[in-house]
């Protein structure tokens, strides 16, 4: 998002990345659990400015996967290099 922002207007596309980041540690600092997504055991979604944030949630970590635009559509596979299961002999 940052690089296709950039291209237009830098200092936009560096706000832009704060904002979501901000996001992230308010998520993180209040326990936020987001919404399931079903796709993916123990996947979580939380959306913030026509975006959404897909993300793990634990006791001690907050581990984001994703962050999408709202109107895409989302596919098991745009999170499959972030996760794995294991093989069942």
């Amino acid at each position: 998002m940052y690089e296709h922002i950039a291209i237009v207007d830098a200092l936009a596309a560096r706000r832009f990345l704060d904002d979501i980041n901000g996001r992230i540690e308010w998520i993180a600092k209040l326990g936020i659990t987001g919404s399931p997504r079903d796709f993916i055991p123990g996947l979580r979604a939380f959306p913030y400015r026509r975006r959404c944030i897909y993300f793990f949630i634990d006791d001690e970590n907050l581990s984001v996967l994703r962050v999408l635009h709202g109107r895409q559509e989302i596919k098991p596979s745009y999170f499959l290099p972030f996760y794995q299961t294991e093989e069942k002999d």
